[in-house]
């Protein structure tokens, strides 16, 4: 698979790094009703965690006169709301870009901190009676 190459962000034009975190939408397009299937070369646009992250917030593209970005926004925001990552990423570019210093993950301390956040999150949303062994557990953390 070959290495990324540095792409401007579709909403903020700025230049994403290939060491930078991003968001890559795929297109490709292809022939319907068609005996011989025609496919189109894939093209990829990126989106930089700051956008992405304003993008699940914002407002919603109207799905008639632009579907394009309808269908992208609703993939972002399905990515970004089971995720909590882009938020924190999101977090450290704007740190970053104010020349404040930013936490990075491989300290260990703040390494152990977001596994076990994103352990946490990635509970159901709806939480059974927890078993004996379970309420055992949870009396001897807390």
């Amino acid at each position: 698979m070959a290495a990324r190459q540095p792409a401007p962000c579709l909403r903020c034009s700025q230049m994403i790094e290939a060491s930078e975190v991003a968001l890559v939408a795929d297109f490709r397009l292809r022939t319907v009703g068609l005996e011989d299937t025609v496919r189109s070369p894939q093209a990829s646009v990126s989106i930089c965690v700051t956008c992405t992250d304003l993008m699940a917030k914002g407002d919603e593209p109207n799905e008639r006169t632009r579907p394009l970005d309808h269908l992208v926004y609703e993939l972002v925001q399905e990515m970004v709301s089971n995720d909590p990552s882009f938020a924190f990423l999101s977090w450290i570019a704007l740190r970053k870009g104010r020349g404040l210093p930013a936490p990075t993950l491989i300290e260990p301390k703040v390494l152990k901190a977001w596994n076990e956040f994103r352990r946490v999150m990635a509970l159901p949303p709806v939480i059974d009676r927890p078993s004996e062994d379970e309420q055992k557990r949870l009396k001897e953390a807390s």
